[in-house]
């Protein structure tokens, strides 16, 4: 089984509190253990219970792939401890505004889509780490990570993006246009989603479902 529905505490919006890649997973501390097992039989990756900021939105404030995983500035000493412990990926803490990491840098490779203001000096830093850049918006929104959900096989845009082709050539990945949760746009926001599979909010039709399959390159 490569999907699962599922609310957080009765809030289908799951992807705000959790993030996965094709090497880790973090959710945050509040979940129950059952629940936590059925995310990790369908990411098949190693979970980690962390909190970020303080919060269990561990989706608005991370970013990354398989070697990185970047965090904004604002965590306490002993969350940057915790992160340090995902053997899986380096943690780099970047000094930024945005510190909604989630929702202004999308990532796949040595890529990121990000958000068009975000600073110079982090995009430099980027950079160093060897990730190529583009910054635009979609669908008219600057927070281009909360309109982007992909894995190594598709990239799911938000409903009105008109620069398809555009992020799907940068990406190297076919893409198209969804929603979650019964329409919203924001697809991050109900989307934890790998090359294994995706935990998508409890909300979500099945003809959303069906589209989140045939991007993300399940079917």
């Amino acid at each position: 089984m490569h999907v699962l529905k599922l609310k957080f505490h009765n809030n289908p919006n799951i992807g705000l509190y959790g993030f996965a890649t094709d090497s880790y997973c973090l959710l945050p501390k509040n979940l129950s253990k059952k629940v936590v097992d059925e995310i990790k039989e369908v990411l098949n990756v190693p979970v980690y219970q962390v909190t970020i900021c303080n919060t269990n939105l561990i989706g608005v404030f991370c970013s990354g792939n398989e070697d990185y995983l970047f965090v904004p500035d604002i965590l306490s000493d002993h969350e940057i401890d915790e992160l340090k412990k995902i053997k899986e990926a380096k943690l780099i803490i970047l000094n930024t505004r945005f510190t909604a990491l989630g929702n202004n840098i999308a990532v796949k490779d040595n890529i990121c889509l990000v958000n068009p203001q975000l600073e110079p000096d982090i995009k430099n830093e980027l950079k160093k780490l060897g990730f190529e850049i583009k910054s635009l918006e979609i669908a008219e929104n600057t927070t281009v990570g909360s309109c982007t959900v992909l894995n190594h096989k598709g990239c799911l845009l938000h409903r009105d993006a008109t620069n398809i082709k555009t992020i799907s050539s940068f990406f190297n990945l076919p893409a198209e246009i969804g929603t979650v949760n019964f329409g919203s746009p924001y697809v991050r926001s109900g989307l934890i989603a790998n090359c294994n599979g995706y935990v998508v909010g409890g909300e979500t039709t099945g003809p959303e479902t069906q589209r989140i399959d045939e991007t993300l390159g399940f079917l």
